[in-house]
């Protein structure tokens, strides 16, 4: 049986990890994320888990391990799992996707949302630890950074991108529309 493995892309705030709550609660999918090396690295530190400290971390290990070190981590998991629905949460830049996109059932889907509707949401969700106190200078800064900067570029070569600047509901039935 052939695997679906969406790997999703968007700038923060977006809804990635709206859409993937949505797709292990409906399609029952199993979920990685390109964060997750990096957080279990910065946990093994006793370092925050600041998004300052994941960017500066994923940079550094790709300085010294390559462009494609967490693609070659996603691939390696992906290949032990026995799910026939996979989602990669968190590609950044083209590379993380290198060795996925050749395999049978790959579609990278980009999620588009406004700078003022990412920036509440990120705000209201404090998900890393200066979330929640961030101003919208601050947010915009860090959507400049390297490691968030070449998401945009990505929307190109996806398969499927879907709008999101409304609700949880509307991009529930914009995904599903889209995988018809």
């Amino acid at each position: 049986m052939q695997k679906t493995i969406l790997a999703l892309a968007g700038e923060m705030g977006c809804g990635k990890g709206t859409l993937t709550r949505y797709l292990v609660s409906r399609h029952n999918a199993e979920v990685y994320r390109f964060s997750n090396p990096l957080r279990d690295i910065l946990d093994r530190m006793h370092r925050e888990t600041s998004r300052d400290h994941m960017q500066q971390l994923s940079t550094a290990l790709r300085q010294v391990f390559g462009d494609d070190i967490l693609s070659e981590i996603i691939l390696a998991d992906v290949g032990q799992s026995e799910s026939p629905f996979i989602v990669i949460d968190g590609v950044r830049r083209e590379s993380d996707i290198k060795y996925l996109r050749n395999l049978l059932g790959f579609k990278l889907i980009y999620i588009d949302a406004d700078l003022e509707t990412r920036y509440t949401r990120i705000t209201f969700r404090g998900e890393n630890t200066s979330d929640t106190t961030k101003t919208i200078e601050e947010f915009i800064r860090e959507t400049e950074a390297e490691a968030e900067s070449r998401i945009r570029g990505l929307k190109e070569i996806s398969d499927i991108i879907l709008e999101n600047n409304g609700t949880i509901e509307d991009l529930e039935e914009e995904f599903e529309n889209a995988m018809k």
